[in-house]
């Protein structure tokens, strides 16, 4: 065994450090909480999917992982590359978004879900999944000098419990708007990496209360959630995003809106001819009624955009559905 992992089998033993070598960790999302998870996950020694649908921007270098000449890379891919100069773990790389349609092929033989995710239509995702297939999932996030971890698991109360109601868009504080410092991202990320090497390794205990931290004023909790006996989810049983009908996803996010199609057929090179794009053959860049939009090779494109309905058309001219 690679002297690599040296201190953590003094600590633990061999056995606990071949479980945690023979696992693989599903990381959604490489913003902040991503890379430090990731990076934790993979000098300990866990194999990695690295998820992300987007690309690196110079506000991400703050508290992340990412070099400047990372900016404008997909961020599942910069942050593989960064991690395997310093870790012996195989690390997948997609840059994919999480949603009803992918949520299968994405999923596909982890052990256990890192939540680093942004917006909260895909942790709403997450949770169905987690319950349905009995994946558990640590959820993490981080603003302004505030941070919160919960670990969940099919066993207990669900994500649903702790937040019933999807909150509507625009009313949920994101880091674009009220910012993060990055020490709230080092600590959430720290908690989340801790109780995934335990969960993998059987390491200790895992406090499966809420924890709350406020680094401004120095406060730390632990709320304990319970299960709602009227959660839609976890007792009923209803998964009603994973079966949603509709083929197209609109979803608010930091920057904007990601609009997210079942299936499209769409050819950047010719997209990026006509509007003026800066095409990279995997993404293309332009701007459309004084919007940036980036479109993908799958159909998903992303638009700098507080309007819903603008961002739909904007989607609709554009590709056509």
């Amino acid at each position: 065994m690679s002297e690599i992992y040296d201190r953590q089998i003094k600590l633990f033993g061999e056995k606990k450090q071949q479980k945690l070598q023979d696992s693989l960790v599903l990381v959604l999302g490489c913003g902040a909480l991503g890379n430090l998870v990731a990076n934790n996950l993979a000098r300990a020694g866990a194999g990695l999917r690295l998820v992300d649908r987007d690309v690196v921007e110079e506000s991400n270098l703050h508290r992340t992982l990412f070099r400047k000449e990372d900016l404008g890379r997909p961020k599942a891919e910069a942050l593989k590359e960064v991690l395997e100069q310093g870790s012996e773990v195989e690390i997948e790389a997609l840059l994919n978004d999480f949603n009803r349609f992918t949520w299968e092929e994405i999923i596909e033989d982890v052990d256990i879900v890192a939540d680093c995710l942004d917006s909260m239509l895909p942790r709403y995702l997450l949770n169905e999944v987690s319950v349905k297939e009995e994946v558990p999932f640590v959820h993490g996030s981080a603003v302004k000098a505030d941070g919160r971890v919960k670990f969940f698991d099919a066993n207990n109360e669900c994500f649903r419990c702790l937040y019933p109601r999807r909150p509507e868009p625009g009313k949920l504080e994101t880091c674009s708007e009220s910012g993060v410092i990055n020490s709230a991202t080092s600590l959430v990320s720290s908690f989340q990496s801790n109780m995934i090497i335990k969960y993998l390794t059987g390491f200790g205990s895992i406090n499966k209360d809420l924890l709350v931290f406020d680094l401004k004023n120095g406060d730390f909790r632990s709320v304990r959630v319970n299960r709602r006996k009227d959660c839609v989810v976890c007792n009923e049983k209803k998964f009603e995003i994973m079966e949603g009908g509709d083929d197209i996803i609109v979803e608010e996010t930091c920057e904007g809106f990601n609009v997210v199609p079942k299936s499209a057929d769409v050819n950047l090179q010719k997209i990026s001819e006509n509007y003026n794009g800066e095409y990279n053959e995997v993404f293309v860049t332009l701007t459309f009624t004084g919007k940036k939009v980036i479109i993908f090779e799958n159909g998903r494109m992303q638009i700098n955009t507080n309007d819903k309905k603008e961002a739909r058309s904007i989607y609709s001219k554009i590709i056509g559905l």
